[in-house]
């Protein structure tokens, strides 16, 4: 082991070489973060924090030998974290080591480790035996009534007495788990699991835990262990395809959602699985028809109606006024059962420190916290605001603790019921309190229906109503929704605000290639988008296009397994589009996501939910996108960023414009290959300057609701506007 402390340059390396280690776990690819580890660890053999990521990652692909030796490295190189002894104990444990353990635990307690896991550790090192069947009936009771806090001490009196035994660290990973403690939840399981291997129940919940946590390999280990041992349990197999869904084999997916109906055809949450698989694979409608069954057997399953409702928004047969009708039935029916509000002790000052609050189950590894954390970073520490976070989800990663890092008030709720969020909401004074969800997953809208702050807003996480009386606005830009054409459509009023955030590039994009045609002789299309968002109209357009050019290709990138797109090859067939004028493409690393691009010439959008980070990502790229602008909201994505970028000619309002501007646009290379090498200069890019001018145009939205609250008046619509400044973002 080195002994020299490195230089400068190299230790400037290493830094850079674990952070982007860190992104490619994050990212999922792991080859790649081993790499780079590899070379930290050659650089500087004895660098800690590389040797525990590896052990950590080779731990968790349940190769404990490959592990173990870059635990007991990273202990010798930094004793002092804590993290470190734990890894090492564990993985010893795990591998049933546990006089090496028991040796390693007193070597850690003469260098003063100590706390309440190491207790636990020693004591499941130290003591034997198992309760009898009535203590653990009795047990297993409580939890069943719901009486939580004496089953809760019942589990740990039995892991304390019996910490080699399964059955108190189950019962105590399933309170956990009730509770919202997704972490000590896995961890208890996961010590059940390790004494009792062939409790299918016990994999089952652990498998759950795992997929929750995004640990996708070792979750689908676990659940196929479980369904060995137990092949009749319908959870565990609604856990297996939620996993394999999360890993995009939608295909395997289906078959385990089918063997769970089979056994169990009235369980309501596999057949939300099923509903959500068919919206994935491109079949909404028979989604839509699932998710009314289940409505019908339980109209108060708010978490299928909203998953309905954005069922419906991809859906190209459903008019934009009855989407708005089903998004308002919805608010009725949540707001019918929902008592009055309480009154609030909220002062009516207009120019106080406002209390802000921001409710998300997304503020993690996601597209949402992209947009979100040059805010958070921009108005946590303002001296006019007080800016909360109420995190609605149990993953915890680098991105949930790079923004709790901006805030001075950081909550988790996911435990909470609407009546424990309402207290907590009400106990912190929240002024103004921002939905950033939608109907997408982990909102907290019935929450909101309780009216939780005198001021309610959504933004950002869906691009729709919320379909609730009590959401006063609903946050936005003009050109996303331009003035006066959309309010219709939505149950708030609309605040347009002074500026739009500027795209963030990926540092590590290539190059934009020039125009494929000019040398191929042919156009290639390309699409990007979900597979939900495709249907039989998008494709009849995109068919049209294509018979009008036959040397045309098209190329699809960011697919599952090749039998999850058997529709949309089908459609493809349907319209007379032969098999090797398309190219599909998987799912791939951001790079080479990218990279795709270089071979396209022009990306063809789908309708009536366009494309959003995929039209900035391909725009990046040099790559315009055709869209259509169906008048519905989810439609204007795409159409936002093209009049963002000058290019109105490349937004169609009806099919036949569609297809006639595709063939104008196919039929000018030159002009293609300008807009191609110009594109990137078209994006306004994000400066120090600019995003503080983003947030000034926040802020003072958020006091011009506030000022209308004081004066007793009725929400109404309004653009909020900001005295020109030097940095300003164009709109």
């Amino acid at each position: 082991m080195s002994t020299l402390p490195p230089s400068d340059d190299v230790r400037q390396i290493v830094d850079q070489a674990m952070q982007a280690a860190h992104h490619e776990t994050e990212a999922g690819n792991l080859e790649q973060a081993l790499a780079l580890y590899g070379a930290v660890l050659d650089l500087q053999p004895g660098h800690a924090g590389a040797h525990h990521a590896v052990g950590m990652l080779a731990s968790r692909a349940g190769d404990a030998e490959t592990a173990m030796p870059h635990f007991a490295a990273a202990l010798e190189a930094d004793p002092g974290q804590e993290a470190h002894w734990l890894a090492y104990l564990g993985a010893l444990i795990e591998a049933h080591q546990f006089a090496a353990a028991t040796e390693l635990l007193k070597l850690g307690r003469t260098r003063g480790l100590q706390g309440p896991i190491i207790d636990d550790i020693e004591r499941q090192l130290t003591s034997s035996g198992a309760p009898d069947n009535a203590e653990i009936n009795a047990a297993a009771a409580l939890f069943a009534q719901g009486r939580n806090e004496e089953a809760e001490n019942a589990a740990r009196s039995l892991v304390e007495r019996f910490p080699q035994h399964s059955f108190g660290w189950k019962l105590l990973g399933g309170i956990y788990h009730r509770r919202g403690d997704a972490q000590g939840a896995l961890n208890a399981m996961a010590m059940s699991a390790r004494f009792d291997a062939d409790d299918a129940e016990t994999l089952s919940n652990l498998g759950m835990l795992l997929t929750r946590a995004n640990r996708l390999d070792e979750s689908e280990n676990v659940l196929r262990r479980s369904l060995a041992l137990r092949h009749e349990n319908a959870d565990a197999h609604n856990h297996l395809a939620m996993t394999l869904v999360e890993r995009g084999r939608l295909s395997e997916a289906q078959a385990s959602i089918e063997a769970a109906l089979a056994l169990d055809p009235h369980h309501e949450k596999a057949a939300i699985t099923h509903a959500l698989i068919l919206q994935n694979r491109g079949r909404p409608t028979e989604a839509v028809d699932v998710y009314r069954d289940v409505l019908a057997r339980n109209p108060e399953n708010t978490d299928a109606h909203s998953n309905m409702l954005f069922c419906l928004s991809e859906m190209p047969r459903i008019t934009p006024e009855a989407l708005f009708a089903e998004h308002l039935a919805y608010g009725s029916l949540i707001e019918q059962r929902t008592a009055p509000p309480a009154p609030r002790d909220n002062t009516p000052e207009p120019e106080r420190p406002l209390r802000i609050g921001f409710v998300s189950g997304d503020l993690r590894n996601h597209a949402v916290a992209t947009f979100i954390e040059p805010v958070f970073e921009r108005l946590g520490q303002r001296p006019g605001l007080a800016v909360h976070a109420y995190y609605n989800h149990t993953l915890i990663d680098a991105v949930t603790e790079r923004l709790r890092g901006h805030l001075p008030h950081w909550r988790d709720v996911a435990a909470l019921d609407d009546e424990g969020l309402e207290r907590l909401v009400r106990a912190d004074g929240i002024d103004i309190l921002i939905d950033l969800s939608g109907h997408t997953a982990f909102n907290r809208l019935p929450a909101f229906a309780r009216r939780l702050a005198p001021v309610q807003a959504s933004w950002i996480g869906y691009p729709g109503t919320t379909g609730l009386a009590a959401m006063d606005y609903y946050l936005t830009d003009r050109k996303f929704l331009p003035h006066g054409q959309y309010d219709h459509l939505f149950a708030e009023k609309l605040v347009q605000l002074p500026l739009s955030f500027p795209f963030e590039p990926v540092s590590s994009a290539p190059d934009v290639g020039p125009l494929p045609a000019l040398a191929k002789g042919y156009i290639t299309f390309g699409s990007f988008n979900r597979l939900s968002k495709f249907n039989s109209e998008v494709v009849k357009a995109w068919g049209q296009l294509l018979r009008a050019l036959p040397d045309a290709r098209l190329l699809v990138g960011g697919m599952p397994e090749q039998h999850d797109h058997a529709q949309l090859r089908a459609w493809l067939d349907h319209e007379g589009i032969a098999a090797h004028r398309v190219d599909f493409h998987g799912r791939t690393g951001l790079h080479d996501y990218l990279k795709l691009h270089q071979q396209v010439d022009l990306c063809l959008d789908t309708f009536p939910y366009s494309g959003g980070t995929t039209t900035m990502h391909a725009g990046w790229m040099g790559v315009p996108t055709l869209t259509l602008d169906a008048g519905t909201v989810t439609g204007r994505q795409t159409a936002c960023s093209l009049e963002h970028w000058g290019l109105h000619h490349f937004v169609a309002h009806g099919v036949d414009d569609f297809v006639a501007k595709g063939l104008a646009i196919c039929g000018d290379l030159a002009a293609l290959a300008a807009v191609r090498a110009t594109l990137r200069q078209r994006y306004v890019l994000p400066t120090s300057d600019s995003m503080t001018r983003v947030g000034d145009g926040i802020e003072h939205a958020l006091r011009l609701m506030w000022r209308h609250w004081c004066q007793g008046l009725p929400p109404a619509s309004f653009e909020a506007t900001l005295p020109p400044g030097p940095a300003d973002v164009t709109q």
